[in-house]
């Protein structure tokens, strides 16, 4: 179904601001997700709702913490204290941001983000204000799920990274890439289990090196996920994974190895560069347009990072956010939970879902991402 983004956010404030969220954050988590919805196809969107709320039962996510911020020049730290990581993610965005502006480079350390969501969104932020962005996080030593190049337990987290490069006006996008180190994302297990999609071979691994085919034994902790590349050219992800695990922590964060939380808790590292500091930034848009010219020349299919996206957000306004059955189903079956009444067309789905008992969901109360 399509449902349109500003009802897509009137449903999810409702439900944040029900889980104990102020106003003001239930606002800011709300358009993170819808954004993220829009954009990029509903893994790190309101689906991620019934998560936030096992966490939030279980104290991993405070909904009324806000974070802090210490500044000496163009360094940063933001302690997160467990708020909505959207509303960590944007604090650290907006005070690297203001700090690179002033002095060319800026970096901004994060802990105790709790879950940062969409790390792109942070990157397209940056990029808006003309603003190069490399951003690496880690979970905190929890949610260990990936397997090391050459082994076979689970030993790392996904440790996602995002780049960003504004493209100004040598195109209407900007350049961004967005992705976990592993084979897929922990949320595209979550939804495979959801819906009853088998694994694909090339995601996992077991202690015999035959793959895991069944996303709910996954989640009970059968296999681990293999890194970015997978069997062959594993090491690549693994590297970069790695690099992120360690550089995610700068600011005070822990590792793996140091802790073994029930919970994660994202701790990361953003890199804001004004590359206008180093020529003119036509100079810079020339060689953008001669990228991107070069690259488009290969195939009427290839796009650009960031294309895609840009494309599917412009798509989004204009006839509404898709979303998949489940993910409505999800979204729906919690809001009845919680008394919530969504607005139309969510809410007319309401009583045809079935309500949770209360107990511990694998799908949703899913320690390990």
């Amino acid at each position: 179904m399509y449902v349109e983004t500003a009802t897509l956010e009137t449903a999810a404030t409702r439900v944040l601001e029900a889980l104990g969220a102020p106003e003001s954050t239930a606002t800011v988590v709300a358009q993170s997700l819808t954004r993220a919805d829009a954009r990029t196809g509903g893994t790190h969107g309101v689906g991620l709702l019934p998560l936030y709320t096992a966490m939030i039962e279980d104290g991993a996510i405070e909904p009324a913490a806000t974070p802090s911020v210490e500044r000496d020049g163009s360094t940063a730290c933001v302690d997160g204290h467990d708020a909505f990581g959207q509303l960590v993610g944007r604090e650290a965005t907006a005070v690297g941001v203001d700090a690179a502006l002033e002095s060319g480079v800026s970096v901004v350390g994060v802990r105790n983000g709790s879950h940062l969501g969409r790390l792109g969104e942070w990157a397209e932020r940056a990029a808006d204000h003309g603003l190069c962005s490399l951003v690496f996080s880690n979970t905190g030593g929890g949610a260990k799920n990936v397997a090391p190049y050459g082994g076979h337990t689970r030993a790392l987290s996904t440790n996602p990274v995002a780049f960003g490069v504004p493209t100004f006006e040598a195109a209407d996008f900007d350049i961004v890439v967005d992705f976990a180190t592993s084979q897929v994302s922990g949320s595209v297990i979550r939804d495979a289990a959801r819906t009853g999609v088998d694994l694909k071979a090339a995601w996992t691994t077991t202690e015999d090196g035959t793959p895991v085919d069944s996303a709910g034994a996954f989640l009970e902790g059968d296999g681990a996920l293999l890194p970015l590349g997978g069997r062959e050219t594993g090491h690549k992800g693994y590297g970069l994974a790695v690099v992120a695990e360690v550089l995610g922590a700068m600011a005070g964060g822990t590792v793996v190895g140091q802790s073994d939380p029930e919970w994660f808790s994202n701790a990361a590292t953003f890199v804001f560069v004004d590359p206008t500091r180093f020529g003119p930034r036509v100079e810079f848009e020339r060689r953008l347009e001669a990228v991107i010219e070069h690259l488009h020349e290969s195939g009427d299919t290839v796009r650009i990072p960031g294309e895609g996206s840009t494309r599917r957000g412009q798509q989004a306004q204009e006839k509404g956010v898709h979303l998949e059955a489940h993910v409505r189903d999800a979204l729906t079956s919690l809001a009845t939970d919680l008394a919530v009444e969504l607005p139309e067309p969510l809410g007319k789905h309401q009583s045809d879902v079935p309500t949770g008992d209360g107990d511990d969901d694998d799908q949703d109360d899913v320690r390990t991402w």
